[in-house]
């Protein structure tokens, strides 16, 4: 029986072992059929939001650049951008055990108390999306998430950027994991 208790406690710290260790960087892409894969004949113009990061739209800038896209003035260009980029904390969520003597409000999910797993996470996103500037429609879209502890935006925003145009353009409705971004 010793043994059984012994094994059940190191597959359980094996769980715990993988939990902790860092998620994948999930990518994954919308592409229409009327998004062009010529990137040598394609022009954009980034649309900046008032308080845009300035840091981002330059990243982006490059990466676009390094793609054979060319910038255009808003009244010339094929594709309109669109960049979003946030770092937030990641939330932890316990399920509750539901009873069938608990009231229904104990059956919900809970917020785990800060610390309650260790270090926090941070949950960085990217998204780039593309809008024909003629149409109006959204053509191509790519978001990129990772988490990890680091709750600086500007450390992860190079490598995710780095990591949404690798393979660019991806096909209609792709989605991919990678072990690491940069």
């Amino acid at each position: 029986m010793k043994l059984r208790s012994m094994s059940g406690a190191v597959l359980l710290l094996a769980l715990l072992g993988g939990c902790a260790g860092e998620q994948p960087v999930r990518v994954s892409a919308y592409r229409e059929s009327a998004f062009s894969t010529d990137s040598a004949a394609m022009t954009y113009a980034l649309q900046l939001q008032a308080g845009a990061d300035s840091n981002a739209a330059r990243l982006l800038d490059d990466a676009m650049t390094a793609q054979g896209l060319r910038p255009a003035s808003t009244d010339n260009a094929d594709y309109l951008i669109e960049l979003g980029y946030a770092t937030r904390p990641q939330r932890v969520r316990v399920q509750a055990a539901c009873l069938a003597a608990a009231s229904e409000s104990a059956c919900g999910d809970t917020e785990a108390p800060p610390g309650f797993f260790g270090r926090k996470r941070y949950v960085h996103a990217l998204t780039v999306q593309f809008v024909g500037r003629a149409s109006g429609a959204t053509v191509y879209r790519v978001s990129v998430t990772h988490a990890d502890r680091d709750p600086d935006p500007d450390a992860a925003l190079p490598a995710l950027m780095k990591c949404a145009f690798a393979g660019f353009p991806l096909q209609n409705a792709e989605r991919r994991e990678l072990a690491r971004c940069d």
